[in-house]
């Protein structure tokens, strides 16, 4: 089961929905987010943990735009939106290597390339993923709904991680 650690998202949570959605459609999920646990699917592909402040596992960290002080260590990547000063400052100061930036930015790692009828992300450089594997720039179709970027480029990230994407 892969871990997936969601720090930071508060408001309408349209992160942790759609990271819930798309992991859900590939494997199930284990949700434990804000005192609620359920499963999806009775043997859970993904393990999604909400607001966590002392991260000390291996697992994915996708940073929101609200992440606090947070402690990060034994990441395996960090996903951050590319105009996340503080989120990028926090990953600047605590020295995370695998850094994952999702935005409208050229120099972003995942960028949306289309957005109608299918949303079609694009991968700018190459991803270690979970088993090793690199998974070289690319294109590709997300089939979810919502029309925030940040969002669907993090599941969009979470996929090519766990090798949905190659």
């Amino acid at each position: 089961m892969q871990n997936i650690i969601i720090c930071g998202d508060t408001g309408e949570r349209k992160l942790t929905e759609t990271v819930i959605k798309i992991c859900e459609m590939n494997g199930g999920v284990l949700v434990c987010d804000r005192g609620n646990v359920y499963e999806t699917s009775e043997n859970p592909e993904f393990c999604i943990i909400t607001d966590m402040k002392k991260i000390n596992c291996e697992s994915i960290v996708i940073l929101g735009e609200d992440v606090g002080d947070i402690e990060i260590k034994n990441e395996f990547a960090v996903i951050v939106e590319g105009e996340n000063i503080r989120g990028l400052e926090i990953l600047k100061k605590q020295g995370c290597g695998n850094v994952i930036t999702c935005s409208m930015n050229g120099r972003a790692t995942l960028s949306m390339s289309g957005v109608y009828p299918e949303k079609i992300i694009s991968l700018q450089r190459g991803i270690k993923t979970v088993d090793g594997r690199v998974t070289e720039p690319c294109e590709f179709r997300m089939n979810c709904d919502g029309e925030e970027i940040y969002p669907i480029l993090a599941a969009g990230a979470v996929m090519i991680l766990n090798g949905f994407i190659y």
